[in-house]
């Protein structure tokens, strides 16, 4: 599965080769196709799998029953982290939506019932902030989910032409150390501040 996983990463749904696959594997194509009946069923499990590897990596966590503001923290490190040592993830999901999402609405279902209580779990740490004081903003645990993941990975899947466009290595221990940080304090600072509501209708 591991050896799917790179070749759709590297080429696509479209580019990738069934050859190249069972040979990175050390199988023959008839296995393949025993196991998975066609290029489609492999892609969808490999698809599957990168789903579930960050899901159950996310669940098995130990930050959850922490301080809520110690708990942020640990899921913005684990998320940065996690994609950074996991980067079949961010790349299979782009190859994905470039694709439209053709194969994910196959495994809908399931992705959604890994993620609800993944975001459950999210709602509950701001709820118990917000009740305790630590956070004066009490943020939509689905938009602030997406914050963290959006700021964790346009680093790693951008990082040619952002290396290209600011002559700074993205990829530097350096550079890497201190937008883990500036993500973590950009995510505290937006649960810190008292945000006003957006005010409709105003008279001029």
């Amino acid at each position: 599965m591991l050896a799917a996983i790179e070749e759709f990463c590297e080429h696509g749904y479209a580019g990738a080769s069934t050859t190249n696959i069972v040979r990175a594997a050390g199988c023959n194509i008839r296995m393949l196709y025993h196991y998975f009946e066609s290029k489609d069923g492999l892609y969808l499990a490999a698809l599957t799998r990168v789903y579930q590897h960050l899901r159950s990596s996310e669940a098995s966590a130990d930050f959850w029953n922490l301080p809520p503001r110690q708990a942020i923290i640990a899921l913005t490190h684990f998320t940065f982290d996690y994609m950074l040592k996991n980067q079949s993830f961010p790349r299979m999901i782009i190859n994905e939506n470039l694709n439209k999402g053709r194969a994910a609405v196959n495994i809908a279902d399931s992705i959604r019932t890994a993620s609800a209580p993944f975001i459950a779990k999210i709602d509950k740490l701001i709820s118990q902030g917000h009740a305790s004081g630590d956070f004066a903003n009490r943020p939509d645990a689905l938009n602030l989910y997406l914050t963290i993941l959006g700021l964790s990975f346009i680093h790693i899947t951008n990082r040619f032409t952002l290396t290209t466009t600011f002559g700074v290595d993205m990829s530097s221990e350096v550079f890497l150390s201190e937008r883990r940080e500036h993500i973590t304090q950009t995510i505290l600072a937006l649960l810190s501040c008292s945000i006003k509501p957006e005010r409709k209708g105003l008279k001029v």
